[in-house]
């Protein structure tokens, strides 16, 4: 019995170890400053164009943001793109014969319901065959009467797909009355919609955006102007670590304030530091390397007259390490297999239009035009250059998620990190977004990277560190001695 449960067990101390076990959280401390640098500068940089992007009457205003948060519908298919389940098995020998036929004509499952006899089942063949998509990919059942038939195929001519439902119609047919008023104040009302939202609103599941910005309820410049001064110093102080467990969390709601209110302007860099300072929340990110560890190191010195021992290991750094470890191998594994689904991918283009992009490449660049040039001056030359290039970044993104963990692959892929965020950076603009995801890479440096960055952290654990002779604290701690930020308990 107990050979059959010692695999079990040890997974389980594993995976304990994983996520439990105490992290020293300098690391968080740097990660913090290098985010908070970031955050700091996209949160300022609204301060020059503030009614631009987030005024009541800026270039998005807030009259339609608002249209937007409340009205806007929301659809969902499932990955095979069609809201319609395929046929159930048959249950007679005609809907054995249509689904066999249907098999060899298509080379897939019809989807249902089973025409009713075979002059809708020839029409439901031709349809596909004119139009490329069956009429029942929404869930529709082949027309029963010609005004169906004759909606059916106007709606699937206008919209290149064929509707959700039939509309109600009118009990007077009147053709001169034109696409949709013919067919009734139903199908008056799903055009507008369409028209409005973009698809059929019997696809629609649920209406609104789940959004919440200040911006939406405070439009006067002069109060608006006082909040974002508000928001660019809460954010400073996140950076440098004062009172960091509210901080953090105002630098956090701040940026959302900016994101929710103005979408169209969302770039990558939003909505990495939107994950990056939500673990920062979490984590006891103002532990290590900010102001609040250098007043804890002020009062200590003033109460015991020494050098207090380094932060202390904890749980929750780990936790929060490991959850943002886990968070950046989900967007590199994502962002692969997306782009496997992109032609440009698998024929080699994609890099060149993105080095050859005039609109985020250096294109004004002299320099950066000769390096061009130099690459494509020879055929065979360029396309390696584009296929290999290719390569890399699906071989990177995709494979990230399982070597990363590797001891003997982790620097590979974190060179490979910077290589591909730094071409990012030049080619494509995108620098603080390349930042960004750097900085999010770091959650992998070990400790003693850390303290080999910083040259002077010393570890935690090592007891050569304390004064020879170090002060006891007293059993019970005067009540005037602050608590200090981490939780950090003075032991004998």
């Amino acid at each position: 019995m107990s050979d059959a449960r010692e695999p079990a067990v040890g997974r389980a101390a594993a995976w304990n170890r994983f996520w439990f076990t105490p992290a020293d959280p300098t690391l968080l401390g740097l990660i913090r400053i290098c985010c908070g640098m970031i955050s700091l500068y996209t949160i300022a940089v609204y301060s020059f164009s503030l009614q631009d992007f987030m005024g009541e009457h800026g270039w998005y205003d807030r009259a339609l943001r608002l249209d937007i948060v409340r009205n806007r519908g929301m659809v969902v298919g499932p990955l095979n793109w069609t809201l319609a389940p395929p046929c159930p098995p048959p249950e007679n020998g005609w809907q054995e014969k249509y689904l066999h036929d249907f098999r060899a004509r298509w080379g897939e499952d019809p989807p249902a319901p089973y025409p009713k006899d075979k002059e809708s089942a020839d029409y439901t063949d031709n349809f596909r065959a004119g139009m490329s998509f069956d009429l029942r990919n929404n869930g529709l059942r082949p027309p029963e009467s010609f005004i169906e038939q004759a909606y059916l195929e106007l709606y699937a001519k206008i919209h290149n797909a064929p509707p959700a439902k039939y509309p109600k119609f009118p009990a007077v047919f009147d053709r001169d009355l034109g696409y949709p008023f013919a067919f009734g104040e139903e199908a008056v009302e799903i055009e507008r919609y369409f028209e409005e939202q973009g698809f059929d609103p019997h696809m629609k599941y649920a209406h609104g955006v789940p959004a919440w910005s200040i911006w939406f309820h405070v439009v006067d410049p002069t109060k608006m102007a006082l909040i974002h001064t508000g928001f660019v110093f809460a954010t400073f102080l996140f950076m440098i670590g004062f009172c960091t467990r509210y901080t953090s969390f105002l630098a956090w709601f701040a940026a959302m304030n900016y994101i929710h209110r103005n979408p169209i302007i969302l770039f990558g860099v939003d909505t990495m530091m939107g994950i990056l300072l939500l673990y920062l929340v979490l984590a006891p990110s103002g532990s290590a390397l900010s102001v609040d560890r250098w007043l804890f190191r002020k009062r200590y010195r003033a109460a015991f007259g020494a050098e207090p021992p380094p932060p202390e290991p904890s749980v929750s750094a780990n936790v929060a390490l490991r959850m943002l470890q886990i968070h950046v191998c989900i967007i590199y594994f994502i962002a692969g297999i997306t782009k496997l689904q992109g032609a440009a991918w698998w024929n080699g283009t994609a890099v060149w239009g993105t080095i050859a992009n005039f609109e985020f490449a250096p294109m004004h660049l002299d320099w950066y035009m000769a390096i061009l040039r130099g690459i494509h001056r020879h055929q065979l030359v360029g396309d390696t250059f584009l296929f290999l290039s290719g390569l890399f970044t699906l071989a990177f993104e995709i494979s990230y998620a399982f070597l990363i963990w590797r001891p003997s692959t982790r620097w590979v892929l974190l060179v490979a990190a910077m290589m591909l965020h730094g071409l990012i950076g030049l080619c494509m603009g995108l620098k603080t977004f390349a930042l960004m995801m750097l900085v999010m890479n770091m959650a992998f440096l070990k400790k003693e990277e850390v303290e080999f960055l910083l040259g002077r952290i010393k570890p935690a654990s090592n007891a050569s560190n304390l004064p020879a002779n170090p002060p006891q604290p007293p059993a019970a701690r005067p009540a005037t001695m602050p608590e200090p930020e981490t939780a950090t308990a003075f032991r004998a």
